[in-house]
């Protein structure tokens, strides 16, 4: 770190209580958008409040450094990069609250967050900007965003009340529309004093001001690059609120908004219009228009060949020849006359002869709903498009007028053959509003260099048709200045100096005299690059095995979009960013890192150091980002790599050791069990080992069993693979917790399936699958446990055995670890043959092979599915299996990750994280009408056991009780759980 940079860090970090980021892997995160360019920041600031944040800007101005306001940094025009400070506002001010069908949000709020705290009440925001589940509100305002439904409802400036805002004096204001003091008088009021600079910036700028009205009647609703000069219009009433709208960060720091909402329609209709070609659709909008639709999408004809692979119910209605379409929505009060418009609007479009077949029409409002987040729904396979080539947009959003949408398409169409590049061309077709997604392979330099020409030619384009574009970083040229009109660009100027003379706030944006600020592609690593980086001699055989891609075609794949940073309760991905909501803890901000310490961009010998281990622990490997990122990049791989690098280079931490070695200490427990018990039980011992290993000392351990069941068993017959008896064969692999702890829980599995008539066989000297040694990073001891595994386990299948587990995490090892850890071919065979124990007996009942369990259990229940089981995407067979308990009532509590993320939660550094990431479900879970939780996780069960007074199980000791195997097992239902301990 230089000097300057190392002293402001240690001021800000003196200053303010909130995270600074100025070490290189830290600020790496904030070097680039969801655009092509990147720009080095001095160092990124999240301030937890506006006094922070105040504090923050007073420092800037007294050392003239610039700041870069930003939200979720998902808007691909670079409006959030810049070479001074970048001011993250998505970490702590997500406040939201509801008054009056009045909606209050903070700066860092998501749309997505707000939309479910208002669809409970049959309300909503009356927009729908794209990225709407990440996007933040403040972001959405500095964009002037638009939707779909823009088309009816406006730009978020129509819906906005008030904001709350601070200038880059420092000072507070609130945005409201302002009287200017008469020409005589002192301003009272900073917002008088604002107000009446901007009506002599407006007198001097009349004319300016006269052609940007005229040019905002031909645009729409909304501009895409430059300020709402309409907040100008009156001299006698300037407004503030209004001109914040679109300012892009260059005028206030955005902290609170006040919006209006609407009631939810009480009918939707929706109706997929298929032409022969998008020109002719692009043509047949204003058609459509005339039926005044909520909004009318051009979508072209890769979205319907998409379209056509996600939903089957498009597949045959789809004509194969349709290369473009008008997905039209309608809504209103009363289904009735809803449906009828949609009918006659696709009766009118028919009898013209311009459609090519039968046009799609649904009137129930979910089903068109469905067919209206179409975009959406394709998003994953279009980012997971085959080959090196991923879907970039070269440009940000454009405006043209309606008028000249037909002429867009195909000079566009035109460029993209020019260029020998295949692309995407979408519009609002309601607002002339449009966007271009071209194909190249991003380590290519000649694709990219395409991409670039092929750029200048869309601001071209547009410039030509009477459009705006939104001015990404770092693209010079005379084509960009054409599609900024001179005289807007000077009152840009003038108003950007009335708000904010020394040029503070993100000042190239409105301040660069010839071109934007500079900038650089962002770096795509070669794989021989990221394979020098790996397979050093350092690292020598520890590095991963990648089957499904290499390491390089990973990190392409991701495209900065910023879905991984949802909150959606639905979804998993990253709950150690849903934790912390810092964007160097996020998915895209990890793999940024990578990305750089592999192009040079940062120090290779940053590769296996200290502050990567660092960062690298915020991945605990829990698979989603892989099932649930729309590129499918698997980023826990990498992040395993580089926690690999670390151990190699200087061995594994104390605490890792302890962590890594858990199977070890855990039959050291189950042999001297009152020993063990006494230690775990005990504050001032429990201390001690917080202190020696980094084990919280707040954390609630399993009580150790008296002797391991491979113990108990070791005399038994299921000890000994049965050749000769009848049956199914099942081999159970325990793990180790189920082994030392839970051997209540084997005891189930076995009783379970032996009364269902399977041949079961247990067999000695298996070990802990090895998953804790795998994500602290010892790769060596991982790969030993497989191996002696592997060993035990192929012998049984080749018997004629199917092997089953109890244990999430180490069935996901086997069947998505293990052939990247050995080239062992039983790691194939093994893979093959492995179940969840729960999946395999409802096969077993589902086809009729097994009774369903006869015992009533009176109980409500809780279940949580593990993020292991949902990453092997094997469906949900234990909540299958409760729902066939008589008597059971079951919920499933499908609200995110549970936090304990294995191993992640026993670290005092981490505690207060896991507990905080796993919020919603145990909330849940405290309320009075669950009488218990359960889950197939031992980890999750500890957090769900140390967060809430009840009792969590496993799914099978429900069953095992529903058949009548274990009377004692009713006690769960009924005992209250231990205070300070797990239930045994």
């Amino acid at each position: 770190m230089d000097e300057r940079r190392a002293q402001i860090a240690e001021d800000l970090h003196d200053l303010l209580g909130g995270e600074c980021f100025f070490d290189p892997i830290r600020r790496a995160a904030y070097r680039c958008d969801s655009g092509l360019y990147e720009i080095e920041p001095l160092g990124a600031v999240c301030p937890r409040h506006e006094d922070e944040l105040r504090a923050l800007v007073r420092y800037a101005a007294d050392q003239g450094l610039a700041l870069h306001p930003r939200g979720a940094g998902v808007g691909p025009s670079g409006g959030a990069l810049g070479p001074g400070i970048v001011v993250d506002l998505s970490t702590h001010f997500r406040s939201i609250d509801l008054r009056d069908g009045l909606v209050v949000a903070g700066a860092g709020a998501t749309l997505a967050a707000i939309d479910r705290r208002l669809r409970p009440l049959g309300l909503r925001l009356p927009i729908d900007p794209p990225k709407s589940s990440v996007a933040t509100i403040g972001g959405v305002i500095a964009e002037d965003a638009v939707g779909p439904r823009s088309l009816r409802a406006g730009s978020i400036a129509d819906h906005l009340v008030s904001a709350r805002a601070l200038l880059a004096s420092g000072e507070s204001l609130t945005l409201t529309p302002v009287e200017p003091p008469p020409e005589n008088a002192e301003p009272v009021t900073t917002a008088e004093d604002i107000a009446r600079r901007l009506r002599v910036v407006a007198s001097w700028h009349g004319e300016a001001l006269a052609r940007s009205a005229r040019r905002q009647t031909a645009l729409g609703p909304a501009t895409v690059f430059g300020y709402r000069h309409d907040a100008l219009a009156n001299p006698a009433r300037i407004d503030l609120l209004r001109l914040a709208c679109g300012s892009r960060g260059t005028l206030f720091f955005l902290t609170e908004a006040t919006l209006r909402t609407e009631p939810l329609p009480a009918a939707v209709s929706a109706a997929l219009l298929p032409f022969a070609r998008l020109v002719e659709a692009a043509d047949a909008a204003a058609s459509v228009l005339a039926s005044r639709p909520a909004l009318c999408t051009l979508i072209d004809g890769r979205v319907l060949s998409l379209a056509r692979e996600v939903d089957p119910r498009l597949r045959d209605s789809i004509p194969l020849t349709a290369e473009g379409a008008l997905l039209v929505g309608l809504e209103g009060d009363d289904p009735r006359t809803v449906a009828d418009r949609a009918r006659r609007l696709v009766d009118r479009l028919t009898h013209d002869g311009l459609l090519l077949g039968e046009p799609i029409e649904l009137h129930d409002p979910l089903q068109a709903n469905q067919l209206l987040q179409l975009r959406d729904a394709i998003e994953p396979p279009l980012m997971r498009n085959a080959g090196p080539e991923r879907p970039i947009a070269p440009v940000g959003p454009f405006q043209i007028p309606l008028v000249s949408l037909p002429s867009l398409v195909i000079r566009l169409q035109n460029a993209l053959r020019r260029w020998e590049l295949s692309g995407l061309i979408e519009a609002n077709a309601g607002l002339g509003r449009g966007g271009l997604l071209a194909f190249v392979n991003p380590a290519n330099p000649a694709d990219l260099n395409r991409l670039i020409h092929l750029a200048e030619e869309i601001a071209t384009i547009v410039a030509d048709l009477g459009g705006l574009i939104a001015t990404p970083p770092g693209t010079p040229g005379p084509a960009w200045l054409r599609a900024v009109p001179a005289d807007s660009l000077q009152l840009d100027r003038e108003i950007k100096f009335a708000l904010d003379p020394r040029g503070l706030l993100n000042p190239a944006r409105v301040l660069a005299t010839e071109s934007p600020q500079p900038a650089d592609l962002r770096p795509t690593p070669t794989p021989a690059q990221l394979d020098r980086l790996v397979l050093t001699d350092q690292t020598g055989t520890l590095h991963l095995r990648w089957i499904d891609g290499d390491r390089a075609s990973h990190l392409a794949a991701c495209n900065n979009c910023g879905t991984c940073r949802t909150s959606d309760p639905l979804q998993r991905i990253c709950p150690v960013f849903r934790a912390s909501r810092l964007e160097p803890d996020s998915p895209r901000g990890k793999l940024e890192t990578l990305r750089q310490i592999a192009s040079g961009t940062i120090d290779p010998r940053a590769w296996g150091d200290d502050e990567l281990r660092l960062q690298s622990e915020s991945c605990v490997h829990c698979k989603l980002c892989r099932l649930e990122c729309p590129s499918g990049v698997d980023v826990s791989a990498l992040m395993l790599e580089a926690r690999a690098a670390y151990v190699a280079n200087h061995g594994l931490t104390p605490e890792d050791w302890l962590l890594s070695r858990i199977d070890a200490w855990s039959a050291w427990a189950s042999r001297l069990p009152d020993l063990f018990n006494a230690l775990t039980g005990s504050r001032p011992l429990r201390w001690l080992l917080e202190r020696a290993f980094g084990l919280s000392r707040h954390r609630h351990l399993p009580p150790a069993a008296r002797r391991s069941f491979l113990h108990r068993i070791r005399r038994l017959a299921i000890a000994r693979p049965q050749l000769l008896e009848s049956g199914p064969r099942v081999a159970y692999f325990l793990d180790f917790c189920t082994n030392h702890f839970d051997v209540e829980l084997a005891e189930s599995v076995v009783a379970v399936l032996s009364h269902l008539g399977v041949n079961v066989y247990v067999p000695p000297g298996q070990q802990g699958a090895g998953m804790p040694a795998l994500i602290a990073g010892d790769l060596d001891r991982a790969r030993e446990q497989l191996e002696a595994n592997l060993r035990i386990l192929s012998s049984a299948v080749r018997d004629g055995y199917t092997i089953v587990c109890s244990e999430p995490s180490a069935l996901l090892l086997f069947r998505l670890e293990a052939t990247r850890l050995t080239d062992n071919l039983d790691a194939h065979l093994v893979a093959a043959n492995i179940l969840d124990v729960s999946q395999y007996i409802h096969g077993l009942i589902s086809r009729g092979f097994a009774p369903p369990p006869h015992q009533p259990v009176h109980a409500r229940v809780g279940y949580h599915q593990p993020c292991h089981q949902r990453a092997l995407q094997i469906g949900t067979p234990s909540l299958d299996l409760l729902r066939t308990i008589p008597g059971l009532d079951v919920e499933f509590i499908d609200r995110g990750c549970s936090g304990m993320a294995g191993t992640y939660g026993l670290s005092a550094r981490h505690y207060r994280d896991s507990l905080r990431a796993g919020r919603p479900l145990l909330t849940r879970l405290r309320e009075p009408d669950l009488s218990l939780g359960t889950t197939d996780c031992t980890a999750c069960r500890m957090q769900m056991e140390q967060g809430s007074a009840k009792r969590t199980i496993h799914p099978i000791k429900l069953l095992a009780l529903a058949y009548g195997l274990n009377p004692a097992l009713r006690r769960h239902l009924t005992d209250p759980k231990p205070r300070y301990r797990l239930s045994s």
